[in-house]
């Protein structure tokens, strides 16, 4: 009677089986398709991976309703499955609805925010131009810029967060160098409070395979937190280390520490401890941003605090492979031509002051049209394109240059304040307002890489069907044969996502092997089957659908756009 009065929808699996068992009323309202002697994985059922529901909470979308499923064992999996769904159409309705007014709201402030920025930028390193008075107010302008598009910034990173559309380009960076950057630039402010800041690089450190603008991020929140947190005179320490494949960035200080009860929320959104209603503590975002981050990059953060006696935060990065491409400094891009594509000229000119340590030949286009008239006219290494154009739109030059036999490997670097769309899924993004140093690091990175890289991991009998379908779609991949050798160069090479073919030998071993570490936030993997060779009997359990080698290439078309997850 409990069951079945309950708001939620239960459904009960046999001992064993897929088999539904039970359901109570409600689990038929919502899933009219499914009843006792049906399956919950049957091919018609919309029911999500178990594996994925055991994980914790999966939504789904079916006939206009979006539905929260999670699955418990009852006792052990080989007792049965207990499936709990909850309709949650009103929730995601209202978080659909704060998405859409934090795009519309960043892209009314960020727009006029990069040229503020940018050209306040380009007023400070012209020095000998002004008074010393007019120097001191272009720092303040610039300071205060500065604190609001950080502001701007950890807002919409949250909303990005929470939809799976935070974009990271992962590369080989000094941890070092960025903990010296961040501490030299917030070493003014700690002095104010004369605090004491120490920091300290391991000697051998190696590169960490990371995105740099996220890792100044991280570190910046983790400072400004211990100076938030910590007296007048206290000490502030941050140092860098290496532990076995990983890069260490440990922050401790003297402050006022925190029970164990703070430390287990000190993650949680807009949370602060005890402090919290002093003005200057800022919004509560920092710390579940450098959480976020942290995941982000395959690592880890860990708080160890005590009342009275400071805290220490430690996040862990993967060090990057040694000896491969991942090992390498930057390619010099000194000479190569880049067309920069944006409707507002004092924007590009600005794009194109940011590029010039660089040393590339640029030119500057104000239309989509014309962009691809100059593409077909002349050759380019790379574009940066804006994407809210008047006309032709960024999102239709970018299918133009990806349908062009001739332009379709063009890497492109977008900047704009546009960077959820999953259109621009397996592309290059700089939001605005522009960092200068990401600008040049995304490009660079965009020259020596090309664009996104699909591998793919099948028996030579299957390249005849799905190659021609992969450079039809213009996507660009790498075609491996063996386990063994999927497994060396992907340590070798950035691969977005992978294309896997069951009836290679010992496909389990394949996915355990495969290190996929570009720009996405979930590693993606596609299992494709010819229909004839029979499929291995671990695979069912992996929870991994295997889709038929046509419809393999649609799949990995959606994966790129971020419509599936596997």
């Amino acid at each position: 009677m409990t069951i079945a009065s309950l708001g939620d929808g239960v459904i009960v699996t046999e001992p064993g089986s897929t088999t539904i068992a039970a359901v109570n009323p409600r689990a038929s309202e919502l899933l009219p398709g499914l009843g006792p002697g049906g399956s919950v994985d049957s091919q018609d059922s919309p029911m999500p991976p178990l594996r994925s529901a055991l994980e914790g909470e999966t939504t789904i979308e079916y006939r206009d309703r979006s539905l929260a499923v999670t699955a418990a064992p009852l006792g052990s999996l080989s007792d049965g499955v207990v499936w709990t769904v909850r309709d949650v159409t009103e929730r995601v309705r209202r978080e659909r609805t704060r998405s859409e007014f934090v795009a519309t709201a960043s892209h009314e402030l960020r727009s006029p925010l990069t040229s503020i920025k940018g050209f306040v930028e380009l007023l400070e390193r012209s020095p000998e131009q002004m008074s010393e008075r007019q120097r001191g107010f272009v720092e303040i302008i610039l300071r205060s810029t500065d604190r609001l598009v950080d502001l701007v910034n950890d807002l919409l990173d949250v909303a990005r967060i929470d939809s799976h559309q935070l974009e990271t380009s992962h590369g080989p960076i000094d941890v070092g160098e960025a903990v010296q950057e961040v501490a030299e630039l917030m070493g003014a402010r700690i002095a104010e409070k004369r605090q004491e800041l120490v920091v300290s690089v391991a000697p051998t450190l190696p590169l960490a395979l990371a995105d740099p603008g996220q890792v100044r991020q991280m570190i910046a929140n983790l400072l400004t937190n211990a100076h938030q947190y910590t007296p007048a005179g206290g000490r502030i320490e941050i140092r860098v280390e290496a532990e076995r494949a990983w890069v260490r960035i440990i922050v401790a200080d003297t402050g006022v520490g925190m029970t164990k009860q703070e430390t287990g929320r000190v993650f949680e959104r807009f949370y602060r401890g005890h402090q919290a209603n002093a003005p200057s503590l800022g919004t509560g975002l920092g710390l579940s941003i450098v959480k976020s981050l942290a995941d982000l990059h395959h690592g880890d953060i860990e708080v160890d605090s005590e009342p009275g006696r400071g805290t220490t935060f430690t996040v862990r990065l993967p060090a990057a492979v040694r000896g491969s491409e991942s090992d390498r400094s930057l390619e010099p891009v000194s000479g190569r031509r880049v067309l920069i594509v944006e409707d507002e000229r004092a924007v590009a000119e600005l794009i194109a002051g940011q590029l010039a340590p660089l040393g590339l030949r640029a030119r500057i286009v104000t239309s989509g049209e014309e962009a691809i008239s100059t593409l077909r006219a002349e050759r380019y290494d790379v574009v940066t394109l804006d994407i809210l154009m008047p006309g032709m739109d960024g999102f239709e030059v970018t299918r133009q240059i990806r349908t062009d036999p001739v332009l379709r490997a063009t890497p492109i670097v977008f900047v704009s304040v546009v960077s959820g769309r999953q259109e621009l899924a397996g592309e290059w993004m700089v939001s605005k307002p522009i960092d200068a140093d990401e600008l040049r690091d995304v490009l660079s990175a965009a020259l020596r890489a090309g664009r996104s890289r699909v591998l793919v991991v099948a028996r030579e009998s299957m390249h005849s069907v799905l190659a021609p379908a992969l450079d039809e779609l213009g996507i660009e991949h790498r075609w491996e044969r063996s386990g063994a050798a999927a497994a060396r160069v992907s340590g070798e090479r950035r691969f977005e996502v992978a294309l896997v073919d069951v009836g290679i030998r010992n496909p389990q071993a394949v996915l355990q092997a495969l290190e996929l570490r570009g720009r996405r936030l979930r590693r993606a993997v596609i299992l494709f089957s010819d229909g004839l060779t029979p499929t291995p009997a671990g695979i069912s359990g992996l929870g991994i659908a295997v889709v038929a080698v046509e419809d393999a290439p649609q799949a990995l078309l959606e994966a790129l756009r971020g419509k599936r997850e596997d």
